[in-house]
């Protein structure tokens, strides 16, 4: 905090505003063309939804495994969500599913960074909204050659590696799409951007973001090598130098709330990875989201910040390997 706020007084007299600032220096980091600094993940959905030039009413699917405020920015914007099972490879609704529903817009959620199949994009003839909050930055690399909409929803909340105590980002990666989100940043009220404090705070962490990187790999191999003496599983990905998300996700084999009991027994912070998802808030989601519920159930995530000192990621390692 000391430095953002060493920063904001030492800027105090150029001209140029953080957010502004801010979303440059996104831009110039990562693959996007148009970069919106806006208030919270909740404001940047409802504008990507309001853009997309849907009918009122519409169908907008949404994974059973995203959180909450997906479906309340999809009813709030007008439009009807559709909440859809997900594959439990993949974490994402099939494409079969998808059809089946017909929807008006899909609403991505790439949980704990796993990224859609490059198969879910192919045959899509609707406008795409990804919610890449916990993909350090990653983004489907097919996105920009769809005939319609594609945008991206980046939280930097609390969860986020990049957190500037509060927003998000709007992005685009193609021109096409770049040019509607720059007609829509003309016409927004200053009350709806990023504030100062916040885009400031995400100038700062964005210098030491390759750093943080490397630094969260070695912790994750560290809590790997840890979690295999256990009976419990992680997160299977495709490509071991892809990037870890906000945390260290683990499956239970037993009990996850016994798993979370152990751990803060032991000084150590663990939760539930979807907590907020229709997969464990709604009404008989066993029956209706069986495999996001599945997971649900059993994802519980450990500290990974890349502010760990290796005292406490060896603390956090000897409970993983003594997991009941």
């Amino acid at each position: 905090m000391d430095l953002v706020l060493s920063r904001m007084v030492e800027d105090a007299i150029v001209d140029e505003v953080f957010s502004d600032r801010f979303e440059k220096a996104v831009r110039e980091q990562f693959p996007f063309e148009y970069v919106i600094a806006l208030r919270s993940p909740y404001y940047a959905l409802l504008k990507a939804l309001k853009i997309c030039g849907l009918h009122a009413g519409a169908k907008v699917a949404v994974s059973a495994l995203a959180p909450s405020w997906h479906s309340a920015a999809v009813e709030d914007a007008g439009f009807v969500p559709v909440v859809l099972d997900v594959e439990e490879e993949t974490f994402h609704p099939s494409s079969e599913e998808i059809r089946r529903i017909d929807p008006s817009a899909i609403i991505l959620f790439d949980a704990l960074g796993k990224l859609p199949p490059p198969s879910l994009l192919e045959h899509t003839a609707v406008p795409v909204i990804e919610d890449i909050s916990q993909t350090l930055g990653n983004a489907s690399a097919s996105k920009a050659s769809l005939s319609f909409a594609y945008f991206s929803i980046w939280g930097l909340e609390a969860d986020s590696p990049i957190a500037t105590g509060g927003g998000a980002l709007l992005c685009a990666a193609g021109k096409r799409d770049a040019q509607i989100l720059r007609a829509l940043d003309e016409t927004l009220p200053s009350e709806l951007k990023m504030t100062d404090y916040n885009a400031a705070l995400g100038l700062s962490q964005l210098k030491g973001y390759a750093s943080m990187i490397e630094r969260r790999k070695a912790i994750r191999g560290m809590l790997l090598a840890q979690l295999a003496r256990s009976r419990h599983s992680g997160l299977r990905v495709e490509d071991d130098e892809q990037l870890p998300c906000y945390a260290f996700p683990i499956f239970s084999e037993t009990s996850a709330k016994e798993i979370i009991e152990y751990a803060k027994k032991h000084g150590v912070q663990a939760e539930l990875a979807f907590a907020s998802s229709p997969a464990m808030i709604e009404e008989n989601a066993g029956a209706m989201f069986p495999s996001a519920r599945s997971i649900a159930l059993r994802c519980v995530l450990f500290p990974m910040h890349h502010k760990l000192s290796n005292q406490q990621v060896d603390q956090i390692g000897k409970i993983i390997a003594t997991l009941p």
